[in-house]
């Protein structure tokens, strides 16, 4: 096989217990194919569903890469500010498990969150160079003049501008006032009051040894042994021709001494430094010629329009065509292949994902960096790919239009009808069908040709593309069991996807807002979206400064611009809102089925996400949930102690304590239980005395006692203790299952650093007691959003855009255990770049979504490499609930129609006014074997 590397000798994706070994076979073969292609053509994109361990093939061809270059240079990987954490962290574990030990030395990684870290990296000696960089995303086009590590080249370009001036000594000992506040670093000067002279009377070369004598650390982190030079040498080499000119008027117009304009000569002379980092850093790229072997970008659909920073970085399309070093943005030529990651391709219209490899063409093409496929030879494949795209999407806008003129009455073959949930089995039997109306030959004429057209855009696309789905089986059985509408109460699938019924008392408020719909057709009903959410929901989609969504959605319609008829229903509508309490809130029909059902998964031993998008529901549904958890911990404790229920807490606290007191037969119990355990993983001795720590803490919650612990009189502590221990979770899996299988995993699958971020953050996560005595310890004021501490439960945990990244981050390391918390309510800021699969099957779509992707980047959260699913052999629980007859049954029925329809129409946009959106509501809806059979294959195994 002509390869541009080769897949790393003994490289072995395969982790047992981690990974099936077809998962890592099909890993394998596709970083093995993506090598391969990348020896005749300039980059390649990745786009494997969601969950199918994209990183990991990703390191693969880096590890490759790095290793078989001759000289030993950098593979570069772009990661999203949003997961420039998880890239290193699955890099560890990468270089410990699937790297052989002769091996793991010669592969490092290191982050540069900025141009001049960037810079420092590429320093580097060979001897010490790094094989990986993770760069942040926004890094480069940022350019110098951010943050403290820049400061120090500012100081740099000030020691150019007073090199060789007739009154520097005088400038300069007035400077030596100024320059702590000039460079945001007082805390340098407070350190040592004569370091600016002391710096500018030595070189760049010199000063971190100068830094060091003087007992400051230039990099703030507190580790000297990874300190490097504060100028990069490549900035050092550009300012000896550098025109420093303007910098030293701007320096000069500080005043000696305090005056009115002092401040402003100050912001003045950081403007016009500013301005020559900028001029520094292009001319640092063009200075360093680079020439880096490979690029790899993730989250690649952010370079679907050409104008974005991220775009430039590789093309500048505004520039001189004829033109090559200003045509090029500052990466453009750099490096000699691209591999673009992204789960969501068919997201893009078919034009976006065209301009998304378009961006290949600022690789360095000139020999002997370039691929065997010339410049021309690619322009060529992209124009032609481009044309069968175009026909393609011709042919599936067609078809979808003939589908949708298709009437619940043209599904009859003879004289048999069939209804809209046997649409599969008309489709299959209308096809050989003798006799078909005009409408239905048409359906299937314009079926044919948009087969063909996509199989021809397919044979284009498959050289640039690969992409791998899931498989939707698992052992036999359904990987994924979808529970739509009314099935959240049921808890069983519904044959005609019945919505949940608006009972009496909650009718009024759904027929105000249904007349108010009606009074503005051409408009999207927010407000009636938000009611389906939630009472709180509608309220706050009513103020002119609402904080609503936590995603990316359009701004709303101030309440200036609604009809004054439908605000009239709206005026009505708030009045009849029964929001007194938090039991005002649970009478909302969809908020009480959600929070029925995550009761009923916890009484099963089970944990529950829930996915919502507007902030107010998020927060609803979190106080509901922990008052109706108390309320069944209360009464069930109370039934199985026999006593009164303002008695059954006090008595299960001090069961509780048992489990602390060294002397308690309990504890003593407990204690041995955990280490046979823990004698099967000899790695985790030294984790012991914590890990112990953590079981008995969650042993002793009123949560975990009331469900697995035997309360009635009559056991010893330790048949008791052993009772608790085997009881099993509707997964059939019991707490000896769950504590062996995560002790497996941080033995065997976790590198070092991995396994304490998860010890830490289960540490953090205090259980508390339902008095909330414990619950301020835990949950932040970012977390609590206003919501007193000791009315919630530390078990169930609210993350959105409010909650701090490191908050967010210690609650899915926890929920991704089997301790506390044992509910997340969540947000669109954990629907991607996230793990939440280990010890949870359930999934709620409390709200939903009008781009389908979303709902399959939050379903991955759980449908996972390694899920739940994978273990206890039973399907993955996702909950569509819908409100009958409201908005929401019609957002429902599009948005699953949809779902079919985009991978075959790609980049779809269509309007969700009222009206649009009742009409595409009673479309007859698309089998999924049509969808299956007209999607692109792009499958790279067996490449």
């Amino acid at each position: 096989m002509n390869t541009w590397h080769p897949l790393a000798k003994d490289l072995r994706l395969y982790v047992p217990g981690r990974i099936t070994e077809t998962d890592a076979r099909r890993q394998q073969q596709t970083a093995a194919a993506i090598l391969h292609r990348l020896a005749h053509q300039p980059g390649v994109v990745l786009a494997d569903e969601v969950g199918m361990g994209k990183t990991f093939v990703a390191l693969a061809v880096a590890a490759s890469v790095a290793l078989s270059d001759a000289r030993r240079r950098p593979v570069v990987v772009m990661v999203p500010p949003s997961l420039k954490e998880k890239w290193p962290s699955d890099f560890r574990t990468f270089q410990e498990e699937c790297l052989p030990a002769a091996l793991r030395h010669k592969v490092r990684a290191a982050s540069a969150d900025s141009a001049v870290e960037f810079l420092k990296l590429l320093d580097d000696p060979p001897e010490h160079r790094h094989s990986i960089i993770f760069l942040t995303h926004g890094a480069m086009h940022r350019g110098l003049g951010h943050g403290r590590a820049d400061a120090w080249i500012k100081l740099a370009v000030i020691q150019r501008a007073l090199r060789g001036r007739h009154q520097r000594r005088q400038l300069e000992r007035g400077l030596y006032r100024c320059l702590g506040r000039l460079l945001f670093l007082q805390g340098v000067q407070n350190k040592a009051a004569d370091i600016w002279q002391v710096l500018l009377s030595h070189p760049p070369e010199q000063w971190l040894t100068v830094l060091h004598e003087h007992g400051i650390d230039p990099e703030g982190d507190a580790n000297p042994l990874t300190d490097d030079d504060p100028v990069p040498r490549v900035i050092i080499q550009v300012l000896h021709d550098f025109d420093t000119s303007h910098v030293y008027e701007a320096l000069k117009n500080i005043p000696l001494r305090l005056s009115v304009n002092y401040e402003e000569r100050i912001e003045r002379a950081r403007h016009i430094l500013g301005d020559a980092l900028k001029q520094v850093w292009r001319a640092c790229l063009q200075r360093l010629q680079l020439r880096l072997p490979l690029l790899i970008l993730d989250e690649a659909h952010h370079l679907k329009n050409p104008s974005t920073q991220l775009a430039g970085l590789f093309q500048n399309p505004d520039a001189e065509l004829d033109a090559e070093e200003i045509r090029r943005g500052v990466l453009g030529g750099i490096f000699e292949r691209m591999l673009f990651l992204t789960a969501t391709p068919f997201q893009l219209g078919h034009h976006e994902l065209c301009s998304v490899l378009e961006r290949f063409d600022g690789i360095a093409w000139e020999p002997p960096y370039g691929p065997a496929m010339s410049r021309a030879a690619f322009q060529h494949q992209l124009r032609e790919l481009r044309q069968k795209l175009d026909a393609a999407q011709a042919a599936a806008i067609n078809f979808d239009k003939t589908w949708g003129d298709l009437r619940p009455e043209d599904l009859v073959i003879g004289e048999e009808k069939f209804g809209l949930h046997e649409v599969v089995a008309w489709w299959e039997k209308i096809q050989v069908a003798s006799h078909k109306p005009a409408v239905v030959e048409n359906l299937l004429a314009s079926f044919r040709r948009t087969f063909e057209r996509m199989r021809e855009a397919e044979q284009s696309l498959r050289p640039w593309v690969i992409r791998h789905l899931k498989s939707r089986t698992w052992n036999g059985l359904p990987r994924r069991e979808l529970l739509p509408g009314k099935a959240i109460i049921h808890d069983c699938p519904e044959d005609t996807e019945a919505g949940i019924e608006v009972s009496n008392e909650a009718l009024l408020p759904f027929l105000l807002a249904a007349r108010a719909t009606a009074c503005t057709p051409e408009s999207r009903p927010i407000f009636a979206e938000g009611l389906a959410s939630s009472f709180e929901a509608f309220l706050h989609t009513r103020h002119a400064h609402w904080e609503g969504l936590d995603g990316d959605e359009e701004p709303l319609a101030s309440p200036a611009e609604v009809d004054p008829v439908a605000r009239w229903y709206l005026d009505q509508l708030t009045k009849t809102l029964p929001l007194r309490d938090h039991r005002d809130s649970a009478t909302h029909p969809k908020v009480k089925a959600t929070a029925q059902r995550v009761l009923e998964a916890w009484r099963q031993g089970e944990k529950v996400v829930v996915f919502c998008h507007y902030l107010a529901t998020g927060r609803a549904l979190r106080q509901v949930i922990s008052n109706l958890l108390t309320e069944e911990i209360t009464s069930l404790a109370a039934k199985k102690l026999q006593c009164k229920p303002q008695e059954s807490m006090m008595k299960l606290e001090l069961l509780g304590q048992r489990f602390f007191k060294s002397n308690s037969p309990l504890r003593q119990a407990c204690d041995a239980e955990l280490s046979r355990i823990l004698k099967e993983h000899p790695a985790l001795a030294g984790y012991k005395v914590t890990l112990q720590e953590i079981v008995r803490r969650f042993l002793r919650t009123p949560s975990f006692l009331v469900r697995f612990f035997p309360l009635s009189p009559g056991k010893t502590d330790a048949a008791a203790v052993q009772q608790a221990f085997t009881t099993k979770d509707s997964s059939g899996a019991c707490l000896r299952d769950l504590l062996e299988g995560f002790f497996e995993f941080l033995e065997r699958r976790c590198a070092k650093s991995e396994r304490e971020g998860y010890l830490n953050a289960i540490n953090s996560i205090q259980t508390g007691n339902l008095a909330g005595r414990e619950v301020q310890e835990t949950i932040s004021l970012d977390e609590q959003q206003g919501t007193p501490p000791e009315k919630l439960l530390p078990n169930v945990r609210l993350v959105n855009g409010k909650v701090r990244p490191e908050t967010r981050q210690t609650l899915m390391l926890a929920f991704n255990s089997p301790f506390f918390p044992e509910i997340l309510i969540a947000s669109s800021v954990m629907s991607e770049g996230v793990d939440l699969h280990r010890f949870c099957r359930y999934v709620i779509h409390h709200d939903l979504c009008w781009n389908p992707s979303t709902l399959e980047q939050r379903t991955g959260r759980v449908d996972r490499i390694g899920a739940k699913v994978e273990r206890c052999g039973q399907p993955i629980r996702v909950y569509l609930p819908f409100l009958a007859e409201t908005q929401d049954e019609k957002l429902y029925r599009v948005v699953m129609d949809r779902q079919r329809w985009f991978s075959v129409v790609m980049g779809e946009k269509f309007q969700v006014d009222a009206r649009t959106t009742e009409k595409l509501a009673q479309r007859v809806p698309l089998p999924p074997t049509v969808a299956q059979q007209l999607a692109f294959q792009l499958a790279a195994c067996g490449t």
